[in-house]
C-alpha cells in the first residue's frame, strides 16, 4: 500500500473511531487494508458484504450517506479487508469450516481424510433438468408466451448444474471420481417418457426431475437414489426417494411454537392477519390463537393492502402484531414498505409469517424495512457471510461469469452432502443416524417417513437491523 492511501486508511479509520467511540488499535487490529469496490448493475448492499465477509453495517460505516435500498451504479464504496478474509491470491478452492465439522460428524477428521479412508470414490451421477434446448422454433404468439413463461426453468436448470459441478470439483480434490450424465427433461411429459427407456439402474445418484409432475413422471423402480432436489409437495414417494427440502408444515409448526413463546394474547395488543387464498389453513390457526383478530383477505383481483385499512386497526400505544401469510413477493413488499410507514414511538409493530418463501430475500424488498420490524420466519436456507464462503463467492464468479443464488448454492451445498456420506458409509442411509450436517447455506437431517427420507432441518430467521440472524435450532422430532 502506497503512503497516500496509509495515510487516508489511518484518517478514515481515526475518524471512524471517534464517531464510535470505539479504540483506534481495535480497528488497527481488525482491519489491515482497503479496496475500493466498484458497484455494478443489479448489485446489493448485502451482496456486496457477503463477497468481503463484513456485515452490511461495516459496509455502512465505512460509506456514510450510501443508499441502503439503491446503490448507484459505478458509484465507488470503501471496503475494509480483515486480516482473516483477504482473498487466496491463488483463487484456490478451499475446504470450508463447515465441512470440517460434517466430515467430523461423519465420524472422521479432515486431517485423516485421503482416498484410502474412503469407502466409496467412483460416482456415477445423472441429472435431469429442464433446460430446454429444443426450444429455438416458436410456432405462435402462444407458444411464445409459454417459452417465456418457463424461462426462469432453463436459469434454474443452469444455475443448479453449475453449483453441482462447482462441488464436483471439490470433490475431486478430494480424491473422489465422479462421472456426470446430464438429461434435458424439457419440462415435457413425452421426453421424460423416452428418457424412461435408458438404463438408469447403472447411476448411484439420480438428482431430478426438478417439479413433481415430472419427478412423479419419471420415478422408476430401480434401486439407484432418485433426489428431489428443489420440490417436496406433490411428489409421490418411494422407498429410493429423498426428499431434500424440509415439509413447509414443519416449519410453519416451529414459527407457531415461537409465536407461542414470544406472544401473551392480553387486551393490550392488537392482531391483524394478512393473508392469501394459499393459506387459510394457517390463517385459521392464528384464528384460533387470536380471535379477535382483524382480518385482510387478499385475492388474485386485489393484490394489494388498502394502508387506510391497516391504519385504522392498528392500536396506539399497544404492540401490533402482524401475521403476513403470503408468498407473493409483491405483496410482500408493498405490506412491508406500509407498515415501516404506520410504524411510530406510538405505535409498536412487529411482523411475522409462518408461510417459508424465498421470497422474503427478494433484493427488490428492503432489508432495513424488514430489519424495522423484526420480521421472523421459516427457511430451508440461511445466508452466510463466513471466510470461505466469500472464497467460494469469489471463485464461481470467474469460473461462470455470474453471483451464485440460493440455487446454484443449495446444488453445491447438496452435492457435497450426498457425495460425503456415500463415500464414508458406502450406503446413504448407514449416514443417517448420525444426524445433522450442514454448509454454506444449508443443513440436512433425514429421517425414514411413510416408506421415503425427507430432510428435517430448516432454519427460522430473524431480521434485526439489517443482519438475518437464526434465532433458534430447528430440528424437529
Amino acid at each position: 500500500m502506497g503512503i497516500s492511501k496509509q495515510i487516508f486508511f489511518f484518517i478514515l479509520l481515526l475518524c471512524i473511531s471517534l464517531n464510535a467511540q470505539e479504540d483506534s488499535d481495535h480497528f488497527f487490529s481488525k482491519y489491515d487494508s482497503i479496496v475500493n469496490h466498484t458497484v455494478q448493475k443489479k448489485e446489493t448492499l448485502f451482496g456486496i458484504s457477503k463477497k468481503y465477509g463484513l456485515t452490511i453495517n461495516e459496509v455502512i460505516k465505512f460509506n456514510p450517506g450510501i443508499q441502503i435500498d439503491k446503490l448507484k451504479r459505478r458509484s465507488v464504496l470503501i471496503i475494509p479487508l480483515m486480516k482473516k478474509n483477504i482473498v487466496n491470491e491463488k483463487n484456490e478452492i478451499s475446504i470450508d469450516s463447515s465441512l470440517k465439522d460434517t466430515l467430523t460428524k461423519l465420524d472422521y477428521k479432515l486431517k485423516d481424510l485421503s482416498v484410502e479412508k474412503f469407502k466409496r470414490i467412483n460416482f456415477d451421477i445423472a441429472l435431469l433438468a429442464p433446460f430446454k434446448l429444443n426450444a429455438i422454433e416458436l410456432d405462435s404468439i402462444d407458444d411464445t408466451k409459454k417459452i417465456l413463461k418457463d424461462v426462469n426453468l432453463t436459469t434454474i436448470s443452469i444455475n443448479f448444474l453449475n453449483g453441482l459441478n462447482y462441488a464436483i470439483q471439490e470433490l475431486e480434490d478430494l480424491g473422489i471420481n465422479i462421472n456426470l450424465s446430464v438429461y434435458d427433461t424439457e419440462n415435457d411429459l413425452k421426453k421424460i417418457e423416452k428418457l424412461k427407456t435408458i438404463d438408469f439402474t447403472k447411476f448411484d445418484i439420480i438428482i431430478g426431475p426438478f417439479i413433481s409432475r415430472n419427478f412423479n413422471k419419471f420415478n422408476l423402480d430401480n434401486s439407484s437414489l432418485i433426489v428431489s432436489p428443489l420440490m417436496d409437495n406433490g411428489v409421490k414417494f418411494k422407498e429410493n426417494v429423498l426428499i431434500t427440502t424440509s415439509n413447509n408444515s414443519l416449519k410453519s409448526s416451529k414459527v407457531f411454537d415461537i409465536i407461542d413463546n414470544e406472544i401473551k394474547v392480553t387486551e393490550d395488543q392488537c392482531a391483524i392477519i394478512i393473508s392469501d387464498l394459499n393459506n387459510l389453513s394457517s390463517k385459521s390457526r392464528l384464528l384460533n390463537k387470536f380471535p379477535t383478530a382483524e382480518l385482510i383477505n387478499i385475492d388474485e383481483q386485489n393484490l394489494f393492502v388498502d394502508p387506510k385499512i391497516t391504519d385504522s386497526l392498528m392500536g396506539i400505544n399497544k404492540q401490533n402484531w402482524i401475521f403476513l401469510e403470503t408468498s407473493k413477493s409483491n405483496i410482500i413488499s408493498s405490506v412491508t414498505s406500509l407498515l415501516n410507514s404506520q410504524k411510530n414511538n406510538q405505535r409498536k409493530i412487529r411482523l411475522f409469517s409462518t408461510v417459508s418463501s424465498e421470497n422474503y430475500e427478494n433484493p427488490n424488498i428492503s432489508l432495513e424495512k424488514l430489519g424495522n420490524l423484526d420480521f421472523i420466519y421459516p427457511s430451508n436456507s440461511k445466508p452466510s457471510t463466513s471466510f470461505n464462503f466469500n472464497i467460494f463467492y469469489n471463485n464461481y464468479i470467474e469460473k461462470y461469469g455470474n453471483e451464485p443464488d440460493r440455487i446454484s448454492i443449495k446444488a453445491r451445498d447438496l452435492t457435497m452432502d450426498l457425495i460425503l456420506r456415500i463415500a464414508v458409509f458406502k450406503k446413504i442411509e448407514n449416514s443417517f443416524p448420525y444426524g445433522e450436517t450442514s454448509y454454506f447455506q444449508n443443513k440436512f437431517d433425514y429421517t425414514f417417513i411413510d416408506n421415503f427420507y425427507r430432510n428435517r432441518s430448516f432454519f427460522i430467521l430473524r431480521h434485526q437491523d439489517l443482519e438475518i440472524l437464526e434465532i433458534e435450532e430447528t430440528n424437529i422430532e
